[in-house]
């Protein structure tokens, strides 16, 4: 790599004032594998802005959200006195809800030989009244009325503790009581739940140094979903009282919060295996560590609640998601099936299950799953809506769009609230939409020309309003038919080789790395949009080669515009636009693509493999930064070498006297026609208002970038057309030349981001699809770990990305030519027919050694 600029890096720090341009040397990085990577680092601009630079932006692409896994735990209320939690049978009977009197008293579910009286006698003896006063007259009537509710005279309570309070009004027991009462006649009944909050607070008006108050008030702030609140009492209580149970309930609380760093370490506090809660406590760790994206440290969680409860089906289906969330079908398949063979009726585990074949492009088997998953829980919203898409992404327009009204007509305001209920009134408008172009040719599915607030709102998952008049699609036409179900067989010989083909060459990009599923169909379709650009160019090509007229130049865009349409048939609720035709785009800030590695307590688990790499940048940029005010202190360059988390990195900042919220290192790359360079991607590290962290990268398209980019790839398209036009096809890669600017304009394409979603994906389908024009083939898969965005948004430069890419590419001649094969645009003229023949069940194919 000697001698090539990999990188440029320009360190713009938020929040400072400064215009000063300062110079500064060369950086060498050296990765694990002992390499060393060169990083010019040509200036460093400070600039204005807020503490989180792009906080206030809504991006796309960012991190994926880990599908959820819950446990069915019920947090019942409390007992009167929190040392019943502990150890009950050396408490006075009447004290706690669940003790009994051995020997002398016998109870059929409320009632006792002993009379309430005797009980609250006993308690007073023991000077164990809770909120005892000292007073024989208070405390008396308080030991009645806590004994009353725990043999379940709830009236009689309530009665007793409204006599207390006429006589004394600052009773604190009497308050307590109260919200106790109102909490054991049901807490999940709101008015119950809102009126034991109106008593514990008064309770702790009165007095502020009782901790069961705000242990007991938090549970039915919980019970309000006011979290936030119930988080502030269990801390409070938390300081005076160290109740195995109150961490538990803390930890499900930062579950709830997505405070998931905060639950691992409640969690961690129960794992005494002499602890009643310890099996939930240590679930709920692996719920915990999940969530963060330590999905393989959750895994071995689950395998030792599984080991400790053989039968907790909830740890079976969450380990059977985490196997599916890092790829791994066979476990995840096995552990989905153990779950109901334990429990038929868990609906989670028929929806999570259900959402993997979906993913795998099992459409039929998945809407079974959530057909079972329905039948048990009718309100199921995720199961409603993936039913919906399932049946949209099949062709079956009619019963997907009367799912997905399901989910849209639904009033409850937590569903009103949900992504489903807001994805639902996309697909409709979609769904519409394709039904209406199925007997249209592909090529001419223009959904780029949707309203431009519609594309906008539907990328970033806003609600279904809209500031301007927004008409919505036509209903659906009765005289236009679904899509038909097909097999391969019905197919006649050509067109089943061509689908083998296809599913062939779709195979060899599936990505091997954490987070990726193996999608059948998603593959299936990207090998179907290769095969048609690569027919499309071949007979350019021999056009070309026959000094036939051509009307007019090929553009690089009509040839993406292919690939695009088949990945939107894949997944119909992903909106796939291109970035230069969104509204953002137009403005001054530009439409932001945003790659997380970590956002809040969540790691990206899909890009992750590259977090060193772009830390040790960060950290190296830290280092060197001389702007205005900065400064350098006698152990940064040992603080440098010691930082390990992006906590250490921004301590490093604020000690430099940089803005101590965070910096943004960004990265320009070279020119493939002149000295110039083109603005990169920025890796941003900064801390929001509520102290959560964000460490991403972070691609900014407006006007200015997009035209340099246009004018790199237009450049390198047109070289690769001469340079096949001069030398033919049959030699047009054995030479270096070609596929070496095949490369070049992936490399230019990666970094430009041009898509809203789905770039990986279409930028490779079309570089194995020029390849195969001219008779080469792909033998190479993706390397395991490896994302071609990030290798080439990462490596520096074009020589380097191809360096690497090529190698393991390993393209040679093909057995068998494309030409063989009849053309894609004849035997699949229609939607219909391209959503038809992506149903087909392609596992009939068989692999041969050689395409």
């Amino acid at each position: 790599m000697e001698g090539k600029q990999l990188l440029v890096f320009t360190c713009l720090v938020s929040c400072l004032f400064a215009i000063n341009v300062y110079d500064l040397e060369n950086i060498h990085v050296e990765n694990e594998d002992g390499t060393t990577q060169i990083f010019e680092v040509k200036r460093l601009e400070p600039m204005s802005g807020e503490a989180c630079a792009i906080c206030s932006q809504n991006t796309v692409n960012s991190s994926p959200r880990l599908a959820p896994i819950r446990s069915n735990v019920f947090i019942a209320v409390g007992e009167v006195a929190t040392e019943c939690e502990e150890n009950s049978a050396k408490l006075p009977v009447g004290l706690c809800s669940n003790a009994k009197d051995q020997g002398h008293c016998t109870r059929d579910g409320v009632s006792c030989e002993h009379s309430p009286e005797d009980l609250a006698e006993d308690l007073l003896a023991s000077e164990q009244v809770p909120m005892q006063t000292k007073n024989n007259d208070i405390d008396s009537k308080l030991a009645l009325g806590f004994v009353s509710i725990n043999v379940g005279n709830l009236d009689d309570a309530m009665q007793i503790f409204n006599n207390i309070l006429v006589y004394h009004p600052d009773s604190v027991g009497a308050y307590y009581g109260r919200g106790i009462v109102y909490q054991r006649m049901g807490i999940q009944e709101i008015a119950n739940a809102a009126k034991s909050v109106r008593e514990f607070t008064e309770a702790i008006m009165k007095d502020e140094n009782h901790h069961e108050i705000y242990e007991r008030r938090a549970e039915s702030y919980i019970a309000l979903q006011h979290f936030n609140d119930a988080l502030k009492d269990l801390n409070i209580a938390a300081k005076s009282s160290s109740s195995k149970r109150l961490f538990f309930i803390r930890g499900i609380v930062h579950l709830l919060l997505e405070n998931f760093v905060e639950a691992e370490e409640d969690f961690r506090r129960n794992l005494d295996t002499d602890n009643s809660l310890y099996v939930g406590s240590y679930f709920h760790l692996g719920l915990a560590l999940y969530y963060q994206g330590k999905v393989r440290n959750a895994i071995e969680v689950f395998k030792d609640v599984l080991k400790l409860k053989p039968d907790h089906v909830e740890a079976s289906t969450s380990l059977g998601q985490a196997f599916r969330e890092i790829g791994n079908l066979k476990p995840a398949w096995k552990r989905f099936n153990q779950s109901v063979h334990m429990n038929p009726n868990h609906a989670q585990t028929w929806q999570l299950w259900g959402s993997m074949l979906y993913t795998q492009g099992e459409h039929r088997g998945a809407r079974l799953h959530f057909d079972k998953c329905l039948d048990i829980n009718p309100s199921n919203i995720n199961c409603q809506y993936m039913k919906s898409l399932t049946y949209i992404t099949m062709g079956k327009y009619y019963q997907g769009l009367k799912s997905s009204m399901k989910v849209m007509i639904n009033n409850t305001p937590a569903i009103k609230a949900s992504p489903e209920f807001i994805k639902a009134h996309y697909l409709r408008e979609y769904a519409r939409f394709l039904h209406s172009k199925l007997d249209t040719p592909l090529v001419d599915l223009d959904i780029d020309s949707f309203h431009p607030e519609f594309k906008d709102r539907w990328t970033k998952q806003l609600p279904f309003h809209f500031k301007k008049t927004y008409k919505e699609q036509p209903g659906l036409q009765p005289e236009i038919n679904d899509v038909s179900y097909v097999s391969i067989m019905d197919y006649g010989r050509e067109l089943q080789g061509l689908i083998c083909k296809a599913h062939r060459v779709g195979f060899s990009m599936q990505v091997a790395a954490d987070g990726y599923l193996p999608s059948r169909r998603h593959n299936f379709a990207m090998g179907l949009a290769s095969m048609h650009i690569a027919q499309l160019l071949d007979k350019r090509w021999r056009e070309i080669r026959l000094n036939k007229q051509i009307d007019r130049s090929l553009d690089w865009r009509e040839v993406f515009n292919i690939a695009i349409q088949y990945r939107r048939l894949v997944d119909p609720e992903q909106p796939i636009f291109w970035v230069d035709k969104m509204p953002d785009y137009s403005t001054e800030e530009g439409y932001h693509t945003e790659i997380n590695f970590i956002k809040g307590d969540v790691q990206n688990i899909k890009v992750m493999q590259y977090y060193d790499l772009v830390f040790k940048l960060a950290k190296t940029m830290l280092e060197h930064y001389a702007g205005e005010e900065a400064v350098f202190y006698h152990d940064l360059r040992q603080d440098v070498e010691r930082a390990k988390t992006c906590d250490d990195l921004l301590m490093i900042a604020r000690k430099r006297n940089i803005n101590e919220n965070g910096f943004m290192v960004s990265t320009q790359v070279p020119s493939s026609r002149s000295d110039e360079r083109l603005d990169g991607s920025m890796v941003v590290l900064s801390r929001d208002n509520s102290n959560k962290m964000t460490f991403a990268i972070s691609i900014v398209n407006n006007k200015a970038r997009t035209q340099l980019y246009h004018a790199e790839i237009d450049a390198v398209f047109n070289q690769i057309q001469e340079e096949i036009k001069r030398i033919g096809i049959g030699k047009a890669l054995n030479t270096d030349s070609v596929m070496d600017k095949i490369l070049t304009m992936m490399y230019y394409i990666y970094n430009l981001m041009p898509l809203t979603k789905g770039n990986s994906a279409v930028i490779y389908s079309v570089a194995v699809g020029i390849i195969m024009s001219v008779n080469k083939f792909v033998f190479g898969k993706i390397p395991s770990g490896k994302l071609l965005e990030m290798e080439a948004i990462l490596s520096g430069a074009p020589d380097a990305f191809i360096l690497v890419t090529k190698n393991w590419m390993n393209v040679r001649g093909a057995d068998v030519p494309i030409t063989i094969h009849p053309k894609i645009w004849d035997v699949l003229p229609t939607v219909r027919n391209v959503v038809e023949v992506l149903n087909v069940n392609t596992d009939l194919c068989v692999m041969p050694a050689n395409p």
